[in-house]
Order: C-alpha cells, then structure tokens, then sequence
C-alpha cells in the first residue's frame, strides 16, 4: 500500500517550516495516556515556524 504525504503550508507566509501539535496530548502524563485514551487525535493545531501564526 502506497502512503500519501503532504506538507502542510503556512496559509499566511507560505512557508513549509510547520509543526503539528495535538494541544490535548501534554494536559495527561505521558506514563499514563494509555490508560486515560484510545491513542486517537480528535484535533491537532498547526504552527508556522517563521511567521508564528497558528491554525487547526
């Protein structure tokens, strides 16, 4: 099976420098996240690393 990648750009500078966070993921301890979910994203935020504009 063939994965798709696809970088995401900043829709203000358009600059390819993003990072993707899930902002839940910090608010349980890394220890016990498996305990707590079932490992599935509901959100992630993105975050241009030039212009600093963030985005979901």
């Amino acid at each position: 099976m063939a994965r798709i990648v696809v970088a995401e750009v900043c829709p203000q500078c358009r600059s390819l420098d993003v990072r993707a966070t899930e902002p839940r993921w910090f608010a349980v301890e890394f220890a016990r996240r498996g305990e707590l979910d079932d490992g599935w994203v509901d959100r992630l935020e993105f975050a241009c690393r030039d212009c600093g504009v963030l985005w979901d």
